[in-house]
């Protein structure tokens, strides 16, 4: 698959979101139900994380389709290949360093969150032993199991229709569970909207996405499709204040839509923005920004020790991960194309 052009800069948009939360931003907002309730999900760093999953599954679906096409197959032994090489060096980097901050006692020791950490079953785990600096390996977790499920669909199933069906059936079943969970007793012990059901919805719309975006051409290109999407992800600002709970469904699908939008206009003034160097740089680093903010910046303003207090936290982040792309990363990323078809 050709490189997709702006999506590095909506990789950049969605890490400052991530930041911005953990730094702090939502406590810096006025004291009213607008910012607190309405205007703050457009720019959370939930809402940046839901920008990473749409994008992944976008991409990851569009690849393996696209090798299937090519080659009549998927090779999944390759794929599994290339996501451990993408992903892994910089995850155990981290964790090592974890590890020794927990040796000197400057964070809390937890053996069981770095076990959760490192197999990615970190949704799954009790609040108990929650830990803010490994906190943030949830998602990675829920990605890692979408890597190890719907690959296999992909490979296995021939008719992109079942395909289809089954992508709207695992999002039905998400938006379900959500809203049973609003009254399970199990959120008391877990953060349960962070299982591989609900929390893999977005990542399945833009799996949607991947299969709808060649289906019908003359439509896709259409700015009817951005507006919607727009509409769709400003949802917060309008709907009524008992659906404020769910619009992360709508915003996920509003991403979608505009993810589609850019994938059939990638010539146009928001391409050319989403393009620009410091943008694309920091998209390029944004998966080593995302693994190395958890323990210098946790869930939020922390004052245990200088490297956790702003600035140094967020020039930390910065500096630890332009040096993980470009020494341990960039050099590893080599071997992906031994596994590649």
């Amino acid at each position: 698959m050709n490189y997709i052009k702006g999506l590095n800069g909506l990789r950049a948009i969605s890490i400052f979101m991530v930041l911005l939360a953990h730094l702090g931003l939502r406590w810096s907002l006025p004291k009213s139900e607008f910012f607190l309730e309405r205007f703050w999900p457009l720019i959370s760093g939930d809402t940046g994380v839901m920008v990473f999953f749409v994008i992944s599954g976008f991409l990851i679906t569009s690849l393996l389709l696209d090798e299937k096409k090519r080659n009549g197959s998927i090779n999944l032994k390759f794929f599994f290949v290339r996501r451990f090489l993408r992903l892994l060096p910089p995850l155990i980097l981290m964790m090592i360093f974890a590890v020794v901050l927990m040796f000197l006692d400057l964070i809390p020791i937890s053996v069981v969150g770095l076990f959760y950490s490192f197999f990615y079953i970190n949704n799954f785990i009790p609040k108990a032993n929650y830990t803010g600096e490994l906190a943030h390996t949830w998602s990675l977790a829920v990605e890692e199991q979408f890597y190890f499920t719907w690959p296999f669909v992909l490979a296995f199933i021939k008719n992109p229709k079942i395909i289809l069906g089954l992508a709207f059936v695992i999002v039905g079943s998400c938006v379900a569970l959500f809203i049973f969970n609003q009254s399970n007793d199990l959120a008391n012990d877990y953060h349960i909207n962070r299982w591989f059901l609900p929390a893999i919805s977005p990542i399945i719309m833009g799996a949607i996405i991947a299969v709808l975006k060649d289906k019908s051409v003359r439509f896709m290109p259409s700015l009817g499709v951005f507006i919607i999407g727009l509409v769709l992800f400003l949802s917060p600002l309008y709907v009524p204040f008992d659906l404020l709970t769910y619009v992360s469904f709508f915003q996920a699908l509003g991403v979608s839509c505009i993810l589609l939008w850019i994938y059939h206009n990638q010539s146009s003034f928001l391409i050319k923005a989403l393009e620009l160097k410091p943008l694309f740089y920091i998209g390029q680093i944004s998966y080593g920004i995302y693994i190395f903010q958890g323990v210098f910046l946790t869930t939020g303003p922390s004052l245990k020790w200088w490297i956790q207090s702003y600035p140094y936290n967020i020039l930390l982040t910065f500096a630890v991960a332009v040096l993980s792309y470009h020494l341990i990363e960039q050099p590893i990323l080599k071997y992906k194309e031994k596994y590649k078809i």
